[in-house]
């Protein structure tokens, strides 16, 4: 049984998650709205529309009081009890009703409340001038015959009561004029005295009765329902065309739709937006080292990735400086000697992440060299510029040392980077096993010429090269795709590597949006390596 607490976070995840989607569906939904509302419009044939308006007051106490604090509320719900008559659909019916012939060209009757007043207006939209007119006089009359019919049914119904207690009244006068001709002459003077004064009153009391049943019926007879016509209906005036209306209903529910759509298929794919998501995936053993923002976009193509040590790139080459110093934390303040860089599909930022991280342990004075692990898609010539091939498969077979390699050099504000590139070596175009004993042994050379040598692997579920990299490496650190790795291939990434017992060091999380709710501190996170993140 999961636990309340469990529960209610993965609540709370899945609806972040859902206004994630929402947000990044904004372009694709505004886009779906102004073509569909501009193909409905320009297909629909155009009618105009019309409208009119008269306005009403209440005068009863209940209404009027809500000027007074005390009796706000109360008039509020009056109010409001009358928004809910005029906007029901046996009131539209009836004023469609009224319409008659020109029913058909009615479109539709608003009514509101003036706010801080008791006043109603009335609106009515209609394909013609002349029905919109005759739409609100009709609304308006419909209004003031029903407030006249209900106060009317109060007032009859406060009548019956009245005329049985007149009744009883007389009665009572009746039994006490009795009495008192009865007991004249046969009773004493005192008790005559006080029949008297039973009478009198119960005389009083039948002219109160009389002067409540008077009142009442003159209202009914000149009731105009506590309710008075502040404005008869105006002039109708034109104030937009059918199609256009429609149209933009249109466009609406299709956008509202596209959304519904977005959010369906992005939880069908099940890509991770949110890093707590990465987090839940990845579970409190595997930390989040740093994340890394989505690089501009004159960023994106080539060397310019290279952010680390670039004019006018502080924000994206912070991510690895941090990462640099989270991964000397986890290490409790040593660099491991090999460290590998992988992710679960191509095109996750793990080549772009690995070079600006060799860059930024560069600049820390330290000896590094970078190499590129993906024998079957290198990058990393690519990236820098450089003409050649890896090393790799040439180092792996003995045919090349790389103690005396001429190796090309990066320079950095601190220890140039060497780049184990070589123009004698060719691309590998046939797919080998690599060999663990052989990788082990060649990272073992490569660790006593370098302080720092960075790996950048192949992907884990394309080729099982990664896993052999990464089980020869001293430790290694997955990359995430915020928006593009799937919960699953991040699974089975991480549970590949566990199982080949890889030393996986942390996450690193890329293309994060600024609007990421998840940055940390400075806007980039790093955690102990074993610690709960």
């Amino acid at each position: 049984m999961v636990a309340p607490e469990l529960r209610h976070e993965r609540e709370r995840l899945a609806t972040r998650r859902v206004l994630r989607s929402l947000r990044s569906a904004v372009p694709i939904v505004v886009f779906v709205v102004v073509v569909v509302s501009v193909g409905n419009y320009l297909m629909t044939p155009v009618d105009n529309v019309y409208r009119s308006g008269a306005a009403v007051e209440l005068t009863d106490e209940i209404a009027s009081g809500i000027s007074v604090r005390g009796s706000r509320s109360d008039a509020i719900q009056a109010i409001e009890a009358e928004l809910v008559l005029l906007r029901s659909d046996r009131f539209v019916s009836a004023v469609e009703d009224g319409l008659g012939d020109n029913a058909q060209e009615f479109i539709a009757l608003r009514s509101s409340n003036r706010p801080e007043t008791p006043v109603i207006e009335i609106q009515l939209d209609a394909s013609n001038a002349m029905a919109a007119e005759a739409g609100v006089a009709i609304a308006l009359d419909l209004f003031l015959e029903e407030r006249i019919e209900t106060r009317t049914m109060q007032l009859r119904a406060e009548l019956g009561p009245l005329h049985q207690q007149r009744a009883e009244q007389v009665a009572t006068i009746d039994d006490l004029a009795a009495q008192l001709a009865a007991g004249r002459g046969a009773v004493p003077e005192d008790e005559i005295s006080i029949l008297e004064a039973l009478t009198a009153s119960a005389l009083r009391r039948l002219g109160e009765y009389d002067v409540a049943i008077q009142e009442r019926e003159f209202v009914i007879l000149s009731s105009t329902g506590h309710v008075r016509v502040v404005s008869t209906p105006s002039t109708a005036t034109e104030i937009a065309s059918r199609a256009l209306l429609e149209s933009a209903q249109f466009g609406l529910l299709s956008g509202i739709a596209a959304a519904v759509l977005a959010v369906c298929i992005g939880r069908f794919r099940n890509k991770l937006l949110l890093l707590d998501e990465v987090r839940e995936v990845a579970g409190p053993g595997i930390p989040i080292l740093a994340t890394v923002p989505r690089f501009r976009r004159d960023l994106r193509v080539g060397s310019s990735a290279l952010v680390v040590g670039r004019r006018n790139t502080r924000r994206e080459a912070r991510a690895f400086r941090y990462l640099r110093t989270a991964i000397e934390v986890a290490t409790d303040g040593l660099i491991p000697v090999v460290i590998a860089f992988t992710s679960s599909n191509p095109n996750e930022g793990k080549t772009v992440t690995a070079s600006n991280f060799a860059l930024a342990t560069a600049r820390a004075e330290r000896s590094i060299a970078l190499l590129d692990g993906d024998l079957l898609n290198p990058s990393t010539c690519e990236l820098f510029g450089r003409y050649g091939y890896s090393a790799f498969p040439a180092m792996l077979s003995g045919a090349l040392d790389p103690a005396t390699a001429d190796w090309p050099i990066v320079q950095t504000n601190g220890v140039p980077l060497s780049l184990l590139v070589s123009q004698r070596t060719t691309k590998v175009s046939d797919r080998v096993e690599l060999p663990t004993p052989a990788v082990e042994a060649m990272f073992g050379k490569l660790a006593r010429l370098w302080d720092t040598v960075v790996v950048d692997c192949p992907p884990v579920l394309a080729v099982s090269d990664a896993v052999v990299l990464a089980r020869a490496a001293d430790v290694t650190v997955v990359i995430v795709r915020i928006g593009k790795t799937t919960t699953r291939d991040l699974d089975k990434a991480l549970t590949q590597l566990q199982l080949n017992q890889v030393d996986i060091g942390g996450i690193v999380v890329t293309h994060l949006t600024d609007k990421s709710e998840s940055y940390y501190g400075y806007g980039f996170g790093y955690g102990k390596v074993g610690a709960d993140d």
